[in-house]
């Protein structure tokens, strides 16, 4: 018999299931103004207490980042908490508790000398100028910033704050690549190390070290654990909640192409649409006019707003000469100079934003623009995240997305495409994986599935008594 025990909990031991830290609450402890699926997610983002919410753009991530903070604050003992996020997203969260009435003290810090109780409010940029260890809780907006398995941000985040008791991350794109991207989100929270779970789930696809595969045996397992510890949802219906006013107005890409002098592009022959990473920037700076000339007879001949995303500083010099009422953020600006020009565009004192998506495409809320163009280039998350600024729950009006490039770039375009169609498919299959053990872990039960007749059934003559005699 104690051999028998011993395998069970051998066996038992092989399942790993992330152990909860956080606090217990009642849904009517959540912010009143938060709809029932956010409710649901608070709730068990405050029991897990380190855990991710993996929600797509628009399904309310601010509120339920601060109502979190708020109830590790009030409930869990945090007597001080951080929230970091891109750049000028700050004013944005502060507006959000505003507007959702956040009973907590809610501040901007620059650093620590003006971080005191309840929530602070910083971007990643100032990460270096705080004591990590002043904080019991730490939420990482657009936690996607973790994606750079080696990256310097990375390991910084994942030092700072391997002490911290309450960790959250919220992103819509946690694995915009693949599936092991994963590792980066559930190492920062103190789950598991990376490179135990590459071991644990994946395999060596091929000959190259940084190409890992899911286990086919091991996706059960792998998701199963996944949802010990997040929850991903791309609609309310996700997790067993309605979708209305949840339904995305229409999304229109325009591709438009300039013609590409050859001689002055480098290549001996027309590159045939077939731009790789190591000519780009030669063929964009070649380009530039005139792409910034197409572009200008869109926006200025229109009185609406309009974000101008590029790729080089030479794609923004070319459009700031074309479009004079344009604002223009930089790398080089500073730190205070872009969280301005971001707020003023934000708040609708510019009609004409011109920047990098790395810049101002992580974060912001810009449901009161619709149009934009876009410099292709071969960055599915830039891309993604870009489109996302206006394409989102409470847009109003059709996205319309003009995406410029010369006709030797028309490649990067259907690499998007595919990228695109990949990433759905894979959040797609995320969420379906995970379906049961979210449910499993929101309501202790799975989903039941309601019964949708595909077919009709020929029932057979002998059954309906036709063809019997009653003797």
């Amino acid at each position: 018999m104690a051999q028998v025990e011993s395998y069970h909990n051998f066996i038992a031991s092989k399942h790993r299931r992330h152990e909860s830290c956080g606090i217990d609450i009642d849904e009517s402890e959540v912010n009143p103004n938060a709809f029932d699926f956010q409710r649901a997610i608070v709730k068990w983002n405050a029991a897990k207490g380190r855990c991710g919410t993996f929600a797509d753009c628009g399904l309310g991530k601010s509120l339920m980042e601060l109502d979190w903070l708020r109830l590790m604050v009030r409930k869990g003992g945090a007597k001080r908490s951080l929230l970091l996020t891109p750049v000028a997203v700050g004013p944005q969260m502060l507006r959000e508790a505003e507007k959702f009435n956040i009973d907590c003290d809610i501040r901007l810090v620059k650093d620590s000398s003006e971080v005191s109780s309840g929530i602070n409010v910083t971007n990643y940029e100032k990460l270096h100028k705080f004591d990590p260890s002043a904080f019991d809780a730490v939420c990482l907006d657009e936690a996607s910033i973790l994606k750079s398995f080696a990256g310097k941000t990375k390991r910084a985040l994942c030092d700072a704050f391997s002490q911290t008791k309450y960790r959250l991350v919220a992103t819509a794109t946690p694995a915009p690549n693949d599936h092991m991207e994963l590792g980066n989100q559930c190492e920062f929270l103190g789950v598991m190390q990376r490179e135990v779970m590459l071991s644990q789930f994946f395999v060596h696809d091929g000959g190259e070290t940084s190409k890992w595969r899911l286990r086919g045996h091991a996706k059960s397992n792998f998701w199963n654990w996944v949802s010990s510890w997040a929850l991903a949802i791309g609609k309310p219906s996700d997790i067993g909640f309605g979708d209305e006013g949840y339904q995305l107005p229409e999304l229109n890409i325009f591709e438009h192409v300039v013609e590409s002098d050859v001689a002055h592009a480098g290549f001996l022959f027309n590159a045939g649409s077939e731009v790789s990473a190591t000519n780009i920037y030669k063929e964009k700076g070649r380009s530039a006019e005139e792409k910034a000339e197409l572009i200008s007879g869109l926006v200025n001949n229109s009185s609406e707003s309009w974000v101008c995303w590029v790729d080089t500083n030479t794609e923004a010099d070319a459009l700031r000469k074309v479009i004079p009422d344009a604002v223009e953020v930089r790398g080089s600006d500073s730190e205070e100079s872009k969280c301005d020009k971001l707020e003023a565009f934000t708040m609708g004192k510019e009609r004409v934003l011109i920047t990098k998506p790395k810049i101002g495409g992580f974060g912001l809320n810009w449901q009161h623009c619709h149009n934009t163009t876009y410099m292709a280039n071969f960055s599915f998350e830039m891309w993604y995240q870009a489109i996302r600024r206006f394409y989102r729950f409470g847009q109003a009006y059709n996205v319309n997305c003009h995406i410029v490039m010369s006709d030797n770039e028309t490649n990067l375009a259907d690499t998007l495409s595919r990228k695109q169609s990949d990433f759905t498919e894979m959040m797609s299959g995320m969420t379906g994986a995970m379906r049961d053990g979210m449910f499993s872990q929101l309501y202790g039960r799975k989903p039941v599935a309601d019964y949708r007749a595909t077919s009709q059934i020929t029932i057979p003559s002998w059954l309906t008594g036709e063809s019997c005699a009653v003797h």
